[in-house]
């Protein structure tokens, strides 16, 4: 009975206007693999097909014992389809499971959670939480403290954070992914895990676990993904002050995809709608804490800050900061007046309505009757992913731009900028957003000289996946909404001043 009420008292730890920046360092691991393997990974991980990639890496995808198929089911429950809502089998997506794209860095981690305990007779006080990403390159080798450090793989390609899960707190690395729903972790019985060089969660340590013993599978459209069970227990992030909520997740058993050899993540931490979510009665940490009325506001803010590249290598990581339950008035031109508001439109994904895609003054979609004017804004996808009619438009205003006829992926010059090449812009609510033509040459070939990865993909036809090429020129608000706006969920975006002005 002592163990429930401490896990009770935990879940409802919160500090007043807590700020909480952390470090970021560079994990070279990702430098193994070539961005031919990472972008056609995050392709397929949508469902998109694509033409075999000829390199000396191999990517495992049997530890499951699966074959490479679509899954026939996404959750256990109906919801009822919106517009935005797309077919079953592109929504099972690669989460970061296998190559989860994500350019973010900040840290849920803590051990001392003990010792924040209050007396239980009090209500949570709201929170306003921070969570700051920088860069460490002195210590570009060393994991360091765990519940100090946030870490990121190398060459914009995937931050990772870390959590800290039982009681006493253990620290596990998971990828944040707003294009997702549920949170898992490796398990200590996994043997496709790469424990040897992984962190797993072991549930015989934790005096406050609790095993809901009900199967859990995450399958996605490449045909990989991960299988175990679900649980519960205490979740504790921030690094000095934290907060601490008990939620359910997964413990995986097995994971399919052998990269995880080369990264350090050990699980996903999910921030999108509820409703993906694929646990029964499951919901985010972002959703819990407002749920529970934890935050000064129902806010998740994204700052990403772009790292030192030119001509597609990356000399220095980026830098930025989430921000739980506020806005940083000073990173938005104009401040919280400086954003525009789009209403969400999904029940699962941030999915909004584009109103066009641009190159320059030029429309994309003015004569594109079949590409849907929808669009998700997805922290767990590294590039910007839409149709193939409107990637081909956009293509054929960039010179010496080029696909291959064998893998579909798109390439540009590495030398592509402005005014050479116009920008490209999304717009949302009548105002356009851009991203600059040199940060779409995103990472160099490995294949063709000369020639760089497009930040632009084509194949999904259902909407346009904003990944972190489009978040890190931009201030991003994730609202589950207020008395003031209707209790409407929506996406508030706005230009940084660290920006350059994108024309």
């Amino acid at each position: 009975m002592f163990l429930r009420v401490l896990q009770l008292i935990l879940s409802l730890t919160c500090l007043v206007h807590a700020q909480i920046t952390f470090p970021v360092l560079s994990d070279p691991s990702f430098s193994l693999l070539s961005g031919e393997v990472i972008v056609s990974q995050q392709l397929k991980s949508w469902g998109i097909r694509i033409g075999p990639i000829k390199l000396n890496l191999g990517l495992d995808l049997s530890a499951l014992g699966l074959n490479l198929r679509k899954r026939e089911e996404r959750r256990s429950r109906a919801h009822t389809t919106s517009a935005l809502e797309v077919e079953d089998d592109l929504e099972k997506r690669l989460i970061g499971l296998d190559l989860g794209l994500l350019n973010l860095g900040l840290n849920f981690a803590g051990s001392k959670a003990a010792s924040l305990l209050n007396n239980g007779n009090t209500p949570p006080p709201k929170a306003l939480i921070n969570l700051a990403l920088d860069t460490d390159l002195p210590n570009l080798f060393s994991w360091g403290d765990a519940d100090d450090v946030a870490r990121g793989e190398r060459g914009d390609t995937e931050w990772f954070t870390y959590i800290s899960i039982g009681t006493p707190p253990q620290s596990l690395p998971v990828l944040p992914d707003t294009g997702s729903s549920d949170l898992f972790v490796f398990g200590p019985n996994c043997p496709s895990c790469n424990l040897a060089n992984h962190t797993a969660f072991h549930p015989s340590l934790s005096s406050t676990y609790r095993n809901i013993s009900e199967d859990w599978r995450f399958l996605y459209a490449d045909g990989s993904g991960a299988l175990g069970y679900t649980s519960n227990d205490v979740v504790t992030f921030g690094n000095g002050q934290q907060v601490s909520t008990s939620m359910d997740f997964a413990i995986a058993n097995e994971v399919g995809g052998n990269d995880f050899k080369v990264s350090q993540r050990s699980g996903v931490l999910g921030l999108g709608l509820d409703g993906m979510a694929t646990i029964r009665q499951g919901s985010t940490l972002f959703s819990r804490l407002v749920k529970s009325n934890s935050l000064t506001e129902n806010l998740l803010s994204i700052r990403l800050q772009k790292g030192l590249q030119y001509q597609g290598t990356v000399y220095r990581e980026g830098r930025g900061q989430y921000t739980f339950g506020g806005i940083e008035e000073t990173s938005v031109l104009g401040g919280r007046n400086g954003l525009t508001w789009s209403d969400v439109q999904s029940q699962n994904y941030w999915g909004i309505s584009m109103d066009d895609i641009s190159v320059g003054a030029n429309s994309v979609l003015a004569q594109d009757g079949t590409t849907p004017r929808r669009a998700i804004i997805d922290t767990g996808t590294t590039l910007i992913i839409t149709s193939n009619k409107a990637s081909l438009a956009i293509h054929a205003q960039i010179t010496r731009s080029w696909q291959d006829p064998r893998t579909s992926i798109w390439y540009i010059p590495c030398t592509t900028s402005y005014p050479a090449t116009s920008n490209v812009f999304v717009t949302i609510s009548g105002r356009k957003f851009g991203v600059s033509a040199a940060d779409l040459a995103w990472k160099k070939s490995s294949q063709y000289s000369g020639l760089c990865i497009s930040g632009v993909q084509g194949g999904m036809e259902t909407f346009t996946v904003l990944g972190d090429m489009f978040i890190k020129n931009h201030y991003v608000v994730l609202s589950y909404g207020s008395s003031a706006n209707g209790n409407r969920i929506q996406v508030g975006l706005g230009d940084r001043p660290d920006v350059g002005v994108i024309l």
